[in-house]
């Protein structure tokens, strides 16, 4: 059951990233996204030469550390890494610089959803190649959630 609540976290997020579509964002009407997509947001790991669609995001679970704070509540801070791929000719990196800011966008903004347990999502890291790999780009954000484990 415990494992359970990494599967649900993580396809949480990877739900809520597919809200990246060009259109105006459903958590502030004053932004609108730059990138659209088209559900391309996965719950798996895949390498740049396993990439077909362009943009997409690939999402995987880390590193869990669990904190048990009492006989009914234990809390747990896990790891999720989400690797964006993007191509374009000349502008690659411009492309993985507004899927990045996307991605922050949503973030931010589900933050807590204490239905699910959830207590918080950060960003920790975000890194790109800066156009190692043109026409090309690869950014890699990591995120930690806090949450409440299932007894």
């Amino acid at each position: 059951m415990i494992f359970n609540r990494r599967t649900e976290i993580v396809d949480f997020i990877v739900e809520r990233l597919k809200q990246i579509d060009k259109q105006v964002s459903p958590y502030d009407t004053e932004y609108t996204f730059v990138t659209n997509l088209f559900n391309n947001v996965y719950r798996e790991l895949k390498f740049i030469d396993e990439v077909n669609d362009f943009p997409s995001l690939y999402l995987s679970a880390g590193t869990e550390i669990r904190n048990f704070q009492s006989k009914n509540l234990t809390e747990a801070l896990l790891t999720v890494i989400i690797r964006a791929y993007v191509h374009g000719e000349d502008n690659s990196q411009s492309l993985a610089d507004e899927l990045i800011q996307d991605v922050e966008h949503v973030i931010y903004n589900i933050g807590d959803e204490p239905e699910k347990g959830i207590f918080d999502i950060t960003i920790e890291n975000i890194t790109a190649d800066e156009g190692l790999v043109t026409p090309y780009g690869i950014a890699e954000i990591e995120l930690t959630v806090n949450y409440r484990l299932e007894d």
